[in-house]
Formats: C-alpha cells, structure tokens, sequence
C-alpha cells in the first residue's frame, strides 16, 4: 500500500510538472551538448580529453583522480608527501562524484560528462519549485513564470554584466568558457543544495510540514561539508526569518527554524571536527590565506545587490501590496521570504565588519545573483502584474528568450573558440597512457613553459602527482613552494647572469608560485611575497652552486617530463638520466636511484 501511494504520488507530480521536466532535460542538453558533440566530430581521434573550458575544471578532476586512488581525503592533490594530512577542506561532493562512477562504471571523465547535464537540469528545475511555491499558485501561468525563472538563473547569470551583453550584441565573440553552471561539483552543487534548502524551509513555515526539518538540516549539512559560501549565505537568510519571527513572537517558527540548524550542524559535525584538527596543523593558517582567508573589517557593495534591493522595495510601494495583504498574508509572508534572500546577501557581504575576517567573498556572487533573480521575480509577479497583465507576460517572455539566446550563444561562443585547442591536444593522451602504467602515486617532474599544461593535466588523467605545482588548495610548507620555483628555474636553464632580470619581468609568473596571500592577485599588499621575491636573486645563485641531485632528492621523484631536450648543463647535472619515452616533442626521463 505504501509502494502504490508512494507511484501514485509520483504520477500526480509529473502530470501536474511534466512541462518543466521536459524543459529541464532542454536544460540539461543545452549544457552537455557542446561535450558530446566534440567526441562525435573527433570519432577515432577523441582519446578522452575533455573541453575542460570552466575554472578549475582539471582541479576537480584530480580531486576525483585521488579519491578514486584511495586518497579519500584528498589532502594533496599535486604533491605525494602530503596526501595522508587533514584537508582544509573535505571532498564531500567528489567522493559523492566518484561513487556515482563506480556504481555505473564510468570514467571519471564521463561521469564529469554526465554532471554537465543532470546538475544544470536539476538547478533549473529546484528553481522552478520554489518559484511555484512563492507564486502561490498552481496555474499554468504561474508554471511559465516558474519555467522562465529557471532559465534566467541556469542561462542568465552574464545579464547582469552590461559590458558582455553590449559585446555579444554587437556580435563580439568574448565568451571563452562554457556556461559557469556546467563547471563540476562547485558552485553548482552549492547552488542546487541552497535552493532545495529555501524549498524545505518554505514548505516549514508557511505549510507546517516540520518533516521538512530533516531533509532541511540535511541539505544544510552537505552545504556545511562542501562550500563555505552556500551555508554561509544560507544560515544569513536563517537568521533574518528567525530575526522577523522572533519579532512578531512566532515561537513556533522560531523553534523550527532552530532545529533546522541543530540538525545541520549535528550532521555535519564530521566535517567541523575534521576542520578543528586540521586548524592545528603547522601550516593551516598559511595555507588558509592562500586560499583566500584575509584579516580585514572593510565593508562591501554588491552593485547588483543593491540594485535588486532598490527594484524590490520600489515594486513593494504599490497601492496593491498594501491592498492585496489586507486579503492574504501569501504575498506578505513571500515578500519577506524574498527579502530574507537580499538581506542575507548583505550580511555575507559584510559579516567581516563584526568578525574581522573574510574569505574569498568574490564567490558570492553564485549565489546572490540567482537569489536576487527569484526576489525580483516574485516583486514581479505580486506588485507588477496585477497592474499591467500584458505588459508582465511580454516582459517575462523577453527575459526567458534573452536568457536561452545568452545560454546557447555562450555554449556555441565557448565551443568554437576552444575546438582547434582540445582537437589538438588529444595527442597527449599518449603522455597520460604511459604514466597511468606506471606505479600508483608516482612523481613527475615537468620542464614547461609558463601555462603548466603538464602540472595541471597530470593529476587530473593519470594516477600520478607532480613535484612542481602552482596548486595552492593544499596543506604545505610555503618552503616546498619556494624549492619548487627554484626548481623550475633551473629546470628553464635561467642563468646566475639572468635571474634579476627573469624576475623583474616574470612577475606573474613568481607570483603564481609563491603568493602568501590570494587577494594579492587583486592588487592587495602581500608583505610576504614582496620579501620572497626580493630573496629569490640571492638565493637562486646559491641553489646553482649545489648538487641538483641531491636537491631533488628532498621529495620523491620518479620521471622527468620535458616539451623539449634537457638542455646539456641540466644533463650534465642529472648523471643518471635515462630518456625512456617520447611523444613528439615530448621526451620522458627516469632517474632510477630517486624514489
């Protein structure tokens, strides 16, 4: 009897939302399409390297990479010494990631394929449940403002930037990267997470359905377990629900909404006991500020933001808004809802003016755009549309076509520009082939230029690790940084003569490796990375004069990658080298002794 109700219940859902099913699976295609058409234009010459064309794309994928090489801490993901620490942060998304690909036997690429398509149409489809839920209405014109909302948030996220839109619609191709929603495990999982989190937590308050205090604490634990910015965001709209409750004396949500974090916070406690060990590793609060921890009581302003909170109050003037809750208190009860989202925006914005510390807030704009996009939705649908029905619908239908034209001409735009650069390094397949036959967690040494192709992709397609990496998301010494450039300088064949100038004119390059500070990328002062800098002439000429073997031998060493010969004085310097692969230009060496 449970069995059949349960089906049954399931048949009602999809027949009363198979129109947004159906436009969340166009979703989901829109979004994978550009992947599954480049293996089918490559055919034979496709050998499994992805257009990874989202930030920090190969970063997840080595993540998986150690997880399924039963790393499950994911500690290090480029260097072997560190793998058995704590991480600053748990894989709590990949290793669901990873199992995912085990249950259906698929490669780790391929289950990143298929992630392209299922979390964007999961996102857009959350989105359109809680826009159905605030509309407070089951009509199919509530059901296309739900639709076109979802869209807005999967597609739209580049609106809100004037300058892209004014090039795209001059024809200016600007787009290099595929859609930021199709990026794996962060932000999107984030993003699906608060949304389901804000649908729960709805269903709570205004429908007393306190069995939404489970699957609400849940999603508040994951969010806790996986990425700061969405459980930061999502507890600042905790907070002002509960402010408001508290006001108006509603104990009851008050209670509830207590529970909800309890049980979060109880879940999740793994991952805060995890982080309280980890804080007292040595080299926690460094490579916490590499990551993007910063000392700081300024305040911020989110234009955007703003703009949403002006829109929003402007629209709740209306002689309607005042008329309508004399009648109902739905609309009243979504405005603040809705205003929980802005305010929260705010609050995360500027939590360091009471804490004094910030981290990386640049991120939030994950989140407060989509929640700006459903608050002046909602504004929308209460205090525009009674007023000027017409005018409403064609301004919805405008939005949803600018928001699917930006989304397919973003894919299409991103496809295009990056086609010539992944047919072409297919070839390295054969590079990644070798060092996956060769033992778990080996180290390879790559002499490259500036991009670091190699210490990137390495990684990410094969089982091993580098010895130099510009991978800053890990617990170690800033002196393993340091021997790192060191290494690679030499490596370069920088001479003692050229090393003042290297640096002057390879600022970025330096700072890549050996920044203290992330926000030192934006301008900020980094104290730290000006001293190391101003060392590393100095200290560069002494590690010429010292026998290189023995420097390499302080971290485990395995193979030698070089895009091109080993110049003779490195050679010289490496007695026991042995070339034993090439690849084109590529050449592959041991030194057998080096473990």
């Amino acid at each position: 009897m449970v069995v059949k109700d349960f089906f049954l219940r399931c048949r009602m859902f999809i027949s009363v939302h198979w129109v947004a099913i159906l436009a969340a699976c166009i979703v989901g295609i829109i979004c994978v399409l550009p992947q599954i058409v480049f293996r089918v234009s490559l055919g034979n010459q496709y050998q499994g390297i992805l257009m990874t064309q989202t930030p920090n794309e190969e970063s997840y994928l080595a993540m998986l990479q150690e997880i399924n090489d039963g790393h499950l801490a994911v500690a290090s993901m480029p260097f072997y010494e560190y793998k058995d620490q704590l991480p600053l942060l748990p894989p709590t998304v990949p290793i669901i990631y990873v199992g995912f690909s085990n249950i259906f036997h698929l490669s780790l690429v391929d289950t990143l394929v298929v992630s392209k398509f299922f979390l964007p149409a999961l996102l857009f489809f959350f989105v359109y449940l809680l826009l159905r839920v605030l509309s407070g209405e089951n009509t199919r014109t509530s059901a296309f403002f739900a639709i076109t909302g979802g869209t807005l948030v999967v597609f739209g996220f580049d609106l809100v930037d004037y300058h892209t839109v004014a090039n795209y619609v001059r024809g200016i191709d600007v787009s290099a990267g595929f859609l930021i929603w199709t990026r794996p495990v962060n932000p999107i999982s984030g993003l699906i997470l608060l949304f389901v989190f804000l649908l729960c937590l709805w269903l709570l308050l205004t429908k007393s359905k306190r069995l939404m205090i489970i699957p609400a604490g849940a999603a508040l634990a994951l969010m806790m377990a996986s990425y700061f910015f969405s459980w930061s965001v999502a507890l600042a709209i905790v907070g002002s629900i509960g402010l408001r409750a508290l006001v108006l004396r509603r104990w009851k949500n008050s209670v509830d909404l207590c529970l909800v974090v309890i049980t979060g916070v109880v879940l999740a406690l793994p991952y805060w006991i995890m982080v309280w060990r980890a804080a007292h590793l040595p080299w926690y609060v460094e490579a916490s500020a590499r990551i993007g921890l910063l000392t700081t009581h300024a305040p911020h302003l989110n234009k955007f933001l703003f703009f949403c909170v002006v829109i929003f109050l402007l629209a709740s003037c209306m002689p309607f808004f005042i008329k309508k809750n004399k009648l109902s208190g739905e609309p009243l009860e979504a405005w603040w809802f809705c205003l929980s989202f802005l305010l929260a925006g705010f609050l995360a914005y500027n939590q360091q003016v009471i804490t004094g510390r910030e981290i990386w807030y640049y991120h939030y704009v994950f989140f407060t755009i989509p929640l700006g996009y459903v608050a002046l939705l909602v504004a929308s649908w209460y205090f525009f549309r009674p007023y000027f029905r017409r005018l409403w619908l064609v301004s919805i239908v405008v939005i949803g076509v600018a928001s699917l034209w930006l989304g397919v001409y973003t894919q299409v735009s991103a496809y295009k520009h990056g086609f010539p650069y992944f047919k072409n390094i297919q070839s390295n397949a054969q590079i990644f082939n070798y060092f996956n036959k060769a033992p778990l967690d080996c180290v390879v040494l790559a002499n490259e230029d500036d991009e670091g192709y190699y210490s990137i992709n390495i990684p990410a397609f094969t089982h091993c690790n580098t010895y130099v990496s510009r991978e800053r998301f890990v617990i170690a010494p800033l002196e393993r940084f340091y021997h790192n450039y060191l290494v690679f300088l030499r490596l370069r064949g920088i001479t003692a003569e050229q090393i003042v100038d290297y640096i002057a004119t390879h600022h970025d390059e330096g700072n890549s490796f050996l920044y203290a500070q992330l926000q030192s990328k934006l301008g900020y002062p980094d104290p730290v990375l000006a001293e190391t800098l101003r060392s590393i002439p100095d200290d560069y000429k002494a590690f010429l004069k010292k026998d290189f073997l023995s420097e390499l031998k302080k971290y485990r060493l395995d193979y030698i990658l070089s895009i091109e010969p080993l110049s003779p004085s490195v050679q010289r310097s490496l007695p026991s080298l042995l070339k034993v692969f090439q690849s084109g230009q590529i050449y592959i060496y041991t030194l057998g002794e080096i473990k």
